[in-house]
């Protein structure tokens, strides 16, 4: 369903006007199907407690139609036979003309002042226990009518009530002479209230209340007579209002199953769908309309995107058909496909331009590349030439300088000493620029081979403790127990490394220790550190150490002597083996230089 809706706006236009239409309708068909649901409710709830309002102001009539006859009945003057027990039996007669001439459906009973039973509408059987004034009819000293509720007929064996009322002499109103009862069957009771229509509870107030009768049988168990409990939703309950009289403690329920009563919203629930649907067949056709209008502009506006991505042109332009959002934005779209055009029109252009000042600048760099390259190869072969010219008359002024010290005798020793002393100064500066000449050079043709590093490194140190043999104990050589294999060339090698050495031995004052180690690190290197205990040199200095001829202090050089270039030369080669070389000053002084070199393979 929702790859269904995601390929088309126009259908998740129309799925959202279905379903907000759908949602309203259901929320509106709820309340009015809560509100007629509660109306029927209420509707029968009322009309229950008006029947039972009924049945009970129909049972209290007949009750009190009966109450004013048996009280009318004891104050007839044939009462007063009942003094002589009735010998003539008038009362009795008197008696059945009465529950012949009211239709009595119950009986009367008239005992004298000491209980005996004097007269009788009963037909009396051979079996039938001596009457006597049952106990549950007694009056006591109750001086008016009493009406005794539900409970056994003391001669018959069925539910009555009964009416009892003192009978008094007409001779002196104040001398009780006996009493009369009348019963009513219960059966009849239950008649005047129960229906076929609806269900009824006879209670009698009193704690707990107390159920006198109940059609359907069980019902009652389904009634919560405490008003501080909620009540059975499935049934509607009409109580009748309490009264004062004779049936001042009896209430009457009227009780219908709500199911019976709200089974006629199913024609509600089924015209509600009904209007749904008749409803919801034009909103759907004016919703797919709307939906088709609405995003045909989007589709064109689509339409022209996709014919500008497939060819490239943008000369393309979208038709503008309203003045609404849409059309602003078919008209902004047109606006952009324009700048577009132009822009690119001008990129264009300037790319061409941009081409020829490449092809231009690139002409330019080539021509600058070979001068530079002349240049180059121009200053080295002038290193090379100045070198080699120097080495073949120092050499020719060294055998002089060999023959001057044999031949002449008044000439001082310490003129030639110096004047050998600056000869090899100028041979060692000359073998050091072609040196440096050679790694400016053709690098490609220096030969590379494994080389044992700590061998290289030990035999540097014993070179230079045998030339200061002074300084034997000054150098510390810190090395692993396994060789360590690197790839290069192994005199430029030692050419890098002793110039460090010798460097460190002579910038530090004897007894004073210069230590190298030998390590290997994480990244696959191999480390030498030269540590000596010299001045060191100024922060800003160490970045300029390994530049040609740079002298950290220019007057000091002179006094030391020097070339200046030792550790370009060691910073070349280094570079030349894919290592690196930096300087750093030790603490308290001094200096430290720290060479990496790859290892091979094999050492790792």
């Amino acid at each position: 369903m929702m790859a269904f809706l995601s390929r088309s706006i126009p259908r998740r236009i129309l799925a959202s006007l279905v379903a907000i239409y759908i949602a309203t309708y259901l929320a509106t068909a709820l309340v009015v199907y809560s509100g007629v649901r509660s109306s029927i409710l209420e509707s029968n709830r009322n009309a229950l407690h008006q029947l039972a309002e009924l049945k009970y102001e129909r049972l209290v009539n007949v009750m009190e139609t009966l109450a004013t006859n048996v009280t009318a009945w004891s104050q007839l003057e044939v009462m007063n036979d009942l003094v002589s027990g009735d010998i003539d039996k008038r009362v009795a007669r008197t008696l059945d003309d009465l529950k012949q001439l009211y239709g009595l459906t119950g009986n009367l009973y008239a005992f004298d002042k000491t209980g005996n039973l004097i007269a009788t509408t009963r037909v009396i059987h051979a079996s039938d226990p001596t009457g006597h004034l049952p106990p549950e009819w007694k009056l006591a000293q109750e001086s008016g009518l009493v009406l005794r509720g539900k409970h056994t007929d003391p001669f018959a064996d069925r539910q009555i009530v009964a009416f009892e009322v003192p009978v008094y002499g007409s001779f002196d109103k104040t001398f009780r002479i006996g009493t009369l009862v009348l019963t009513y069957p219960w059966a009849t009771v239950e008649k005047l209230l129960f229906s076929t229509e609806t269900g009824t509870i006879l209670v009698e107030a009193g704690e707990p209340i107390h159920v006198l009768a109940a059609d359907p049988v069980g019902i009652s168990s389904r009634v919560e007579f405490d008003p501080q409990k909620p009540p059975d939703n499935a049934l509607i309950i009409g109580r009748s209002t309490p009264k004062t009289g004779i049936l001042g403690t009896w209430q009457v329920d009227s009780l219908q199953e709500t199911r019976v009563v709200t089974h006629s919203l199913r024609h509600v629930v089924a015209e509600l769908a009904i209007l749904g649907a008749a409803l919801g067949i034009p909103i759907l056709v004016l919703g797919r309309w709307l939906s088709n209008r609405l995003t045909a502009p989007v589709m064109e506006l689509t339409r022209v995107v996709r014919e500008i991505a497939d060819t490239d042109k943008l000369d393309a332009r979208v038709p503008v058909s309203s003045d609404d959002e849409l059309g602003t934005l078919a008209r902004s779209f047109n606006r952009m496909t324009e700048s577009l055009e132009r822009a690119t029109i001008e990129r264009e252009q300037f790319v061409r331009d941009l081409e020829m000042l490449n092809q231009t600048l690139e002409g330019k760099v080539v021509a600058r590349t070979s001068e530079l390259e002349a240049a180059i190869m121009a200053q080295q072969r002038l290193i090379g030439d100045i070198s080699h010219e120097i080495k073949s008359p120092l050499a020719r002024l060294g055998v002089a300088l060999g023959l001057a010290r044999l031949t002449s005798k008044n000439v001082a020793p310490k003129h030639f000493d110096r004047m050998e002393q600056e000869i090899d100064a100028v041979s060692a500066l000359a073998s050091e620029l072609l040196t440096l000449a050679r790694l400016d050079g053709a690098s490609a043709a220096v030969e590379f081979a494994e080389v044992d590093l700590c061998e290289l490194v030990a035999q540097i140190v014993a070179d230079a403790v045998y030339e200061a043999p002074l300084r034997t104990n000054d150098v510390a050589l810190l090395e692993p127990d396994d060789p360590i294999v690197v790839v290069g060339n192994e005199d430029l090698l030692r050419r890098a490394i002793e110039n460090v050495v010798r460097n460190a031995l002579f910038y530090t004052a004897p007894n004073t220790p210069v230590t190298i180690a030998i390590a290997l690190n994480n990244s696959g290197r191999v480390s030498i550190e030269i540590g000596d205990q010299g001045p060191g040199v100024p922060e800003t200095a160490l970045a300029h150490l390994f530049e040609p001829f740079y002298r950290v202090d220019e007057a000091r050089a002179r006094k030391t002597g020097g070339s200046g270039v030792g550790l370009t030369i060691c910073q070349r080669v280094v570079a030349l083996h894919g290592g690196s070389v930096q300087a750093r000053n030790n603490r308290p002084h001094g200096l430290i230089v720290e060479i990496e070199i790859p290892v091979s393979r094999q050492s790792a």
